[in-house]
């Protein structure tokens, strides 16, 4: 083995290969023993088509059986939780797919998860058509026992390889009484033929742990009646090879493989979704190797199970790295269509998937969650209002008696107090004190001067105080209700557009209080629905003059003695908060969240109830009498203060002719007399009411400052006042379900609609309320609608560029089906990119109200321009470094211009400032995004806000585009001096050596894994 001019070790480790492949038995460990290497696991080679493996011990029986029948033990009777894959719109803090084996901590959280997949994979299958279906792998037969339970015209067959989960769901059928209608068998679907044909097979996570699939795809298109379904949700290979792991029972092939075995089957794909991103954030576990040390010692799992359960961290890892995907697949049975056409079918197809965000309805859903607040570092600011400064605070104060402890805590101070009393006049009442109309402007204008002639203190803060004047919700009545809109809004209203309008060098913080006005802990039959309304005008405010804006705060309904105290402790604090409400000596602040939405038992429609539709003649009124046809109602009533137009009453005439009694009732729902005439005239010649849809609504965009007290009413008055007189005329019928369309304008706010949001919050409160005292209601939030809805399409296409899309009526309409199967009292439909929007609504300041959503942006992550570079920065590259500031300014008076609809030969001015020019919160975040793509670097909003014009603007870039390169120039003299290491040095050739080495392994590493 020994020969001159050949190192030793080389030829020996030649001559021992050869041995080792005539089948000696050689020590590669003791070979190695005196140098630094590493034994690693060898990849699959995607060129090679195969797979490299250190050999291992045969394996009688895949660990994939004895991992699923060692999990049987901890399975939750009729639910197979643990054994499919769970997608999460978004990483849930804390969740551990590993720990909920046992603890089931999420455990409904999983179950709408699962469900989920399942409602997308049978998305196109009409069950009624289903008379027999099998299910290719079906477990221990929690699927098939579903669908026998929902669907009592089915039979139903199932194949499983483990004896231990046919024996548990024949249990289960039998416990059931099912046996008649659902068989399962313990055999293999890739050998075995299939005892008949079928009008739906389906394999949830099934086909991937099947090798032959030429064999399963063989049995599946000879028992697949014709225009039968094939449905399936699997992982599939992302690349161009086959991904197997006997040892696991997975094998993973790629697309082309799948488009053979589809299209030779004659099964042309009808939905392709890819829901990789969701699965994983299913299988995200930061503390797995922990967890799962814990879960195994726990309960004393075998070493198979194990496996079994690393196998999906490496799934998980897998489909973060893109090497697989988790997709959901139906296809259709078409023997009459030649094999040619229907392969270059599938192929668009899996060339262009849908995804989660396409196809899902729970990514739409978010709820507003009150939670306990802990007070945290990151909250802290510093304080806006310093303690050693003097000045004067505004106490719009109630006739309770917190006005009047706020007023003795602020004088002990050492500041002034203002006290302001709603009343019918304006005057004087004595010291500090008085009585304003709150429904006059002009009161609140004198009073400002007032107060500004007479003390040149600075204006610290107003506190609002007004809506806790109004009537308790068990003793509203409609004037009671508008007396506290002019309470509440009206007075607010008045005061922010005095503010801003005369007294714009004056910015004191608003805080609008209420009491017991928020659903907090639970549902309570003390919620102040009538101080509703304020919060969605406050929420206004804040986004269009954040420089006044304090927050809002909700006070205990039960009266206790430091509240005053507690309200400025949170007023002058120094937490960021700007939505706090105080329940049982505790503090909780507003989150948006995500939601899944279980599903509770389906509204029945059995044809012989009566369903009121306000604003039934509107596009969202017509689309909701659409579907309420479809699900077998024969009576509607149409309520609408007008006539229809030509398309209403095409829609309507359509209806009548599927068999549909419709009444169009002209009226206006604000105006008790026309509601009880309506209510009469259903009485009288329709079935019983079984439900209510209130959609009427008068929807304005109008900036806050040009909003008059009286388009401040119209807007209120028929989701305000129609929504309670609806209330009180149906508290005393049977009715199913109760819906209040409202807005997401009442959530977080919406620019230039501060009547709107105000009008909807009252709706929201008002569904909380209902449900409190034991009645049905749901409140929808929606976000806009395309092809009508309240918004036109100037407003839709603003909307689109912050973020806010619009829900194609077909997916309203499913959410709005999913929505009456639950008990919520409100939920938030929306299809929101998050990363975009919070752009916008934090433009000004951080707002706490949306930290628990992802800011994962759902539209295509645009590449950064680092192989090609842009243009503009072509030339900034190419030209001379004194001619760089005036290349980039030309460049941005350009953009700019563009931005804020300039013509082509009207440039803005270099030394105008931006927002004088123009420039909003919208358009500078349009500039920021811009700016980061073309000139490939990372430039904040706020840094746009904080700089003056395009002169300075183009003077910041420049530095900061260049800034390495004039670093480079001053150090070069520097470095040319200083002694650059010998390359022929052996030392340093060992320490490279040592790093390549050590990136090798990583990269080893991360391909066995």
């Amino acid at each position: 083995s020994l020969r001159e001019e050949v190192g030793a070790w080389e030829q020996m480790l030649c001559s021992l290969g050869k041995l080792y492949v005539q089948g000696v038995d050689i020590d590669w460990l003791g070979f190695e023993g005196d140098d630094r290497r590493n034994k690693v696991v060898l990849p699959t080679y995607p060129f090679q088509r195969q797979s490299y493996w250190i050999e291992s011990l045969e394996i009688s029986k895949p660990i994939v059986i004895d991992y699923y029948d060692e999990l049987i033990n901890f399975e939750k009777e009729d639910e197979e939780i643990i054994l499919n894959y769970a997608p999460l719109p978004q990483i849930i803090p804390g969740f551990s797919w590993l720990i909920e084996i046992s603890e089931k901590k999420h455990d409904n959280l999983l179950k709408i998860a699962q469900q989920e997949i399942r409602r997308i994979a049978y998305e196109k299958i009409d069950f009624n058509c289903c008379k027999k279906v099998l299910d290719f792998g079906c477990g221990h037969g929690t699927d098939l026992i579903d669908l026998a339970k929902n669907h009592e015209n089915m039979k139903l067959c199932g194949y499983t390889i483990s004896k231990e989960q046919v024996e548990l769901a024949h249990k289960k059928i039998n416990r059931l009484n099912l046996q008649d209608r659902v068989q399962i068998f313990n055999r293999n679907s890739s050998h075995d033929e299939f005892p008949d044909n079928y009008d739906m097979i389906y394999g949830f996570e099934v086909a991937c742990h099947v090798k032959n699939k030429e064999g399963l795809f063989t049995n599946i298109g000879n028992h697949l009646n014709q225009d039968g379904h094939l449905v399936l949700s699997d992982f599939i290979s992302s690349g161009s090879f086959s991904i197997d792991y006997d040892a696991h029972s997975s094998y993973l092939i790629p697309k082309k493989e799948w488009l053979n075995l589809l299209s030779n089957n004659n099964l042309q794909i009808v939905d392709y979704v890819d829901i990789s991103q969701e699965i994983a954030n299913g299988l995200y576990d930061p503390n797995f190797e922990n967890n799962l040390e814990y879960v195994c010692k726990k309960f004393n799992f075998s070493e198979n199970t194990k496996v079994g359960f690393k196998s999906y961290d490496n799934l998980y890892k897998m489909l973060r790295r893109g090497l697989v995907s988790y997709v959901i697949l139906s296809a259709k049975k078409q023997n009459n269509l030649p094999v040619n056409e229907i392969y270059q079918w599938n192929q668009e197809k899996l060339n262009a998937p849908l995804y989660y965000s396409d196809v899902s309805l729970q990514q739409l859903f978010y709820g507003v969650e009150w939670q306990n607040q802990i007070p945290k570092d990151k909250y802290l600011i510093k304080k806006s209002i310093p303690a050693t400064e003097k000045g004067t605070w505004l106490i719009f104060s109630d006739l309770g008696g917190v006005g009047l402890q706020l007023r003795k805590i602020i004088e002990e101070s050492g500041d002034r107090c203002v006290m302001i009393f709603p009343g019918q006049t304006c005057k004087k009442q004595g010291r500090e004190s008085w009585e304003i109309n709150p429904s006059e402007q002009d009161d609140f204008e004198f009073l400002c001067h007032e107060i500004v002639a007479t003390n040149s203190d600075s204006w610290k803060g107003i506190v609002h105080l007004w809506s806790l004047e109004s009537s308790p919700s068990v003793e509203l009545t409609t004037s009671s209700l508008e007396q506290a809109q002019r309470l509440g809004c009206g007075s607010m209203l008045h005061l922010t557009q005095v503010l801003v309008r005369n007294f714009k060098s004056i910015s004191p913080q608003l805080w609008l209080i209420t009491r017991g006005s928020q659903p907090v802990i639970s549902q309570t039959k003390e919620l102040a629905v009538a101080q509703t309304p304020l919060w969605g005008l406050g929420k206004v405010i804040s986004l269009e003059y954040p420089q006044l804006w304090g927050g809002l705060i909700d006070l205990d309904p039960k009266i206790s003695e430091n509240e005053a105290e507690i309200l400025w402790q949170n007023i002058t604090g120094t937490q960021q908060e700007a939505q706090i409400a105080f329940r049982s000596g505790k503090t909780y602040v507003a989150r948006l969240v995500k939601k899944l939405l279980p599903k509770f038992q389906p509204v029945s429609f059995d044809g012989k109830g009566t369903y009121l539709i306000t604003g039934g003649l509107g596009s969202l009124g017509l689309q909701a009498a659409q579907w309420l046809v479809s699900q077998q109602a024969k009576y509607l009533v149409l309520m609408s203060r007008g006539k229809p137009n030509e398309l209403a009453q095409a829609t309507i005439s359509n209806l009548e002719q599927r068999g549909t009694k419709i009444i169009i009732a002209e009226a206006d729902v604000s105006k008790k007399e026309d509601l009880v005439r309506v209510m009469e005239q259903m009485k009288k010649s329709m079935p019983p009411l079984k439900g209510v849809i209130h959609a009427a609504g008068v929807v304005k965009v109008q900036p806050f400052e040009e909003i008059k007290l009286n388009h401040l009413e119209a807007i209120l008055r028929p989701k305000v006042i129609g929504g309670w007189l609806l209330h009180q005329l149906t508290q005393d019928r049977e009715i199913d379900f109760f819906v209040n369309f409202s807005s997401i304008a009442a959530v977080w706010g919406s620019v230039d609609q501060a009547h709107y949001a105000a009008a909807n919050h009252f709706l929201d409160g008002l569904s909380h309320y209902r449900q409190a005292i034991g009645l049905p209601s749901n409140s929808i939030n929606w976000g806009p609608w395309a092809g009508g809805g309240m918004a036109d399409t100037e407003r839709l296409n603003w909307l689109s560029k912050i973020g806010i899309k619009s829900l194609a009526p077909q997916k309203g309409i499913a959410a709005l089906s999913e929505l009456l199967a639950t008990n919520n009292p409100q939920t938030v439909v929306a299809d929101i990119d998050w990363a975009l929007f919070k752009q916008f609504y934090e433009v000004e300041q951080k707002r706490l109200f949306l930290e628990k959503i992802d800011s994962y942006s759902k539209t295509e992550n645009v590449e950064r321009v680092s192989e090609q570079t842009s243009e503009i920065m072509k030339k900034l590259n190419e030209a001379q470094k004194n001619k760089r500031q005036q290349v980039l300014s030309y460049y941005l008076q350009i953009e700019i211009g563009k931005l804020l609809g300039f013509s082509h030969s009207l440039l803005p001015e270099l030394d105008l400032g931006l927002f004088d020019m123009g420039m909003n919160s919208l358009s500078l975040v349009e500039l920021r995004n811009l700016l980061n793509y073309s000139l490939n670097c990372s430039i904040s909003t706020a840094t746009l806000f904080d700089i003056s014009n395009i002169q300075e603007l183009s003077k910041y870039l420049i530095k900061k585009l260049f800034s390495e390169e004039q670093e480079s120039e001053d150090k070069f003299d520097k470095i040319q001096n200083e002694h650059l290491p010998n390359i022929g040095n052996l030392e340093y050739k060992e320490k490279i050596n040592d790093e390549i080495a050590e990136e090798l392994e990583k990269i080893q590493i991360l391909i066995q894994e």
